[in-house]
């Protein structure tokens, strides 16, 4: 690769251009040794490190955009460049984060798209099955199973070895299986947890998990939602177990939730959005069970029930406006 870091304290924006570039090249696959000398400059400067975490946080930023419209041309380098720069300042939050798991090298990461499912088999005999549209980064040394749900949905079932804790963390929260499998979902406000075996410990914020006394247990049958620095164990009963881990059989299950709520879930799963253009409409209750990708049989479900029309629109996507 072969391009001299920038050194002057005044070269904030060539340090900036030489960050962008290098995350540009490892998401598109970058061999051992470019990944190397990318690994080696991050750490060489902490301005190098902040910067690089500033890029690959936009770099995120702009995969979910890109996540929308049916296909993409590949950009070029000089334009996802282009669009990192001007997308950074937003992402400083990211820095510490995500410096610390690219300087893994024996990191791997996988990722779904839009609509897509995916079953990951790890070195150590356990498995994680993404969701739709999500990103999972999986890092194994010689003390511990490191992993991070960049976004998105994930199961994670885990193979026991006390000698390596299974460590998971996404958004604000941390989670250590203890031999067990659990569902953790990346919400725009909250992580949500949903344990099918086992028992899972779990903090908030940048808390050790693994020596935090006031780690809250959670037992299978069990959940928890994490914001701000606060955890919350929540109740599940059996019809809310089931619904929560039912898209890993491609299903969507609803009892009573809002039309909003709905279309949000089968949103998640379409390029091109169901749109609810009538704020009336939002609150209606839906029950019913479909294939992820049956948002037509649902939406003719729907408008033979409710007085709705689904209009489709120029790029493919459903408005829904109530009948005149």
């Amino acid at each position: 690769m072969g391009e001299t870091p920038p050194k002057s304290r005044n070269d904030r924006p060539a340090i900036d251009e030489q960050a962008a570039a290098y995350v540009a090249r490892l998401a598109c696959d970058a061999d051992p040794v470019e990944r190397q000398e990318i690994y080696a400059w991050v750490s060489a400067d902490p301005r190098n490190a902040v910067a690089f975490a500033r890029m690959e946080a936009a770099w995120e930023a702009s995969e979910r955009l890109r996540a929308a419209p049916p296909s993409l041309e590949p950009m070029s380098g000089g334009s996802r460049r282009t669009f990192m720069l001007g997308a950074a300042a937003a992402a400083s939050a990211a820095v510490a984060a995500t410096v610390g798991w690219r300087l893994l090298d024996d990191g791997e990461r996988y990722r779904t798209r839009v609509g897509e499912r995916r079953v990951i088999a790890l070195s150590d005999g356990s498995t994680v099955t993404l969701n739709t549209a999500s990103t999972v980064d999986v890092a194994f040394t010689a003390k511990a199973r490191h992993l991070r749900l960049v976004r998105g949905e994930a199961l994670f079932e885990v193979a026991h070895d006390p000698s390596k804790p299974f460590l998971v963390e996404a958004g604000a929260a941390r989670f250590r299986a203890l031999g067990t499998a659990f569902n953790v979902r990346v919400r725009p406000d909250v992580v949500e947890l949903t344990v099918t075996q086992g028992v899972v410990a779990v903090v908030a914020g940048e808390a050790d998990v693994d020596r935090m006394p006031g780690a809250r247990r959670i037992v299978a049958g069990g959940g928890a939602v994490v914001r701000s620095g606060a955890v919350a164990a929540t109740a599940l009963d059996e019809q809310l177990l089931r619904q929560r881990i039912a898209w890993q059989d491609g299903v969507l299950e609803f009892d009573g939730e809002s039309l909003a709520q709905v279309v949000g879930e089968f949103n998640r799963y379409r390029r091109q959005p169901i749109v609810i253009g009538d704020a009336r409409l939002e609150s209606l209750r839906i029950g019913g069970r479909f294939e992820v990708d049956e948002a037509d049989k649902f939406l003719t479900a729907l408008t033979s029930s409710f007085p709705i029309e689904a209009v489709a629109t120029s790029d493919g996507g459903v408005l829904l406006v109530e009948r005149p």
